[in-house]
């Protein structure tokens, strides 16, 4: 393995690393302390792809393979307009998921970096409805994702695309599930505070989501810090729920009542009081739309 001497992460694949036989190394995309993420060139496939490789510190750690493995088998499944495609995962010489290359930006990249005056109120509904489209599919095929954010979400001249399936996990409305994996800002009190989750939580993840586009980056609750009991750590992030949100037209007058209204139900605090479903939820958004145009 080569080590990028320009790059401050350990291990980083060169362009023109020979993953193995089929997989070369065109450029490294990303990560995170435990994947990096790189657009290769598959010979077989006669394509370029996206794969996701455990960083060499954590091949020994069994978690970690085993996550590989788990989101390999979970993108396998996956065939939707809305959802990444997963083409194969192997674990010799590197452990790692194979899948399709994604054109565009994420959705952080291309609102909340200056364009976002540029779209209408329109293209964020469409954008919610796209994402519901995504988490039907995924609740269908028997899994939750547990981490709709900006970042998880690519965007291409008004198509998204859902990806990173690193914590979601297997789920029907008749299994009992907690679960507090997921990204600080876009969880639900129930991944929060470790309590049952299910597609409702999804639903949260997508009204978060959905509130930050139609108010240009605003969240709807707060971080704040809570002491932890962890010496290591001193303090733990979290949302704070206390205080129901601000309606997202009083951050941009251009949001109609009936949207004030569905984008505030995605994400009530209460489980049983939040839009239920993402079906439940594009159907609210798509009316709302209509009436309005």
């Amino acid at each position: 393995m080569s080590a990028s001497k320009n790059s401050t992460r350990y291990g980083v694949f060169d362009p023109g690393f020979r993953i193995d036989d089929d997989l070369t190394v065109i450029e490294h995309l990303g990560g995170s302390r435990k994947v990096d993420i790189y657009l290769c060139r598959s010979k077989s496939r006669k394509e370029l792809v996206a794969c996701k490789v455990l960083n060499a510190r954590f091949t020994i750690d069994f978690s970690s393979l085993e996550a590989v493995m788990e989101e390999g088998e979970i993108l396998s499944v996956m065939r939707h307009p809305n959802v990444i495609a997963g083409y194969d995962v192997e674990l010799e010489p590197y452990p790692r998921v194979i899948m399709e290359y994604l054109g565009g930006q994420t959705i952080s990249t291309t609102f909340f970096q200056g364009n976002w005056e540029a779209f209408d109120v329109e293209d964020f509904v469409n954008i919610g409805i796209q994402l519901c489209d995504a988490l039907e599919y995924i609740h269908s095929r028997g899994y939750v994702h547990l981490d709709v954010k900006p970042s998880n979400v690519m965007y291409d001249d008004g198509d998204v695309t859902l990806f990173d399936f690193s914590v979601a996990e297997e789920y029907t409305p008749e299994d009992t599930l907690r679960d507090n994996a997921g990204t600080v800002e876009y969880m639900a009190p129930e991944q929060t505070y470790r309590r049952e989750i299910g597609h409702a939580t999804d639903v949260f993840g997508v009204g978060v989501v959905l509130y930050e586009l139609l108010t240009g980056g605003e969240l709807p609750f707060p971080v704040i810090r809570i002491e932890d009991s962890d010496e290591r750590r001193g303090y733990r992030r979290e949302l704070d729920y206390s205080e129901r949100p601000a309606a997202p037209s009083q951050h941009n007058p251009k949001i109609w009542p009936d949207l004030d209204s569905v984008a505030l139900q995605a994400i009530e605090t209460e489980y049983d009081l939040r839009i239920q479903t993402p079906k439940a939820l594009r159907i609210a958004l798509a009316s709302a739309l209509e009436r309005q145009t």
